[in-house]
């Protein structure tokens, strides 16, 4: 797999983590002391092993991703017209995310359907 598939992936997942801590300790948090800003401390454990494109962390991540759509579509329809817009944003981001995960997912095993051994087809180059 191509380098910038792994640069993408841990861009977008700081991003992420950057975007979750602000948005529920001090943007507007859900309520005041709140700790739901810890949801994104899966993700600071996806960080390694999509830095170093094992497949397995990207298999699992596309699963992951999920909970994180769905908690923006949830909030989208918030009360706050700033609840909203920062669910929108949090939207977005996670389904970058998932399009960045099951595109490298998929050129992944293209590469091993091409005949590289599994030990090539790693998400590394």
């Amino acid at each position: 797999m191509a380098r910038p598939w792994r640069l993408w992936a841990v861009a977008v997942t700081l991003g992420m983590m950057a975007y979750g801590i602000a948005w529920e300790a001090a943007w507007d948090p859900l309520r005041p002391g709140s700790w739901l800003w810890l949801k994104v401390l899966p993700l600071a454990l996806a960080l390694p092993g999509l830095w170093h494109g094992r497949l397995y962390t990207y298999q699992w991540m596309s699963l992951l991703v999920w909970l994180y759509v769905c908690e923006a579509l949830v909030r989208v329809l918030g009360l706050t017209m700033t609840e909203q817009l920062l669910a929108a944003g949090w939207l977005v981001q996670s389904l970058a995310l998932t399009l960045i995960v099951l595109l490298a997912i998929r050129a992944c095993r293209r590469q091993t359907s091409a005949g590289d051994s599994p030990s090539q087809s790693a998400l590394r180059q």
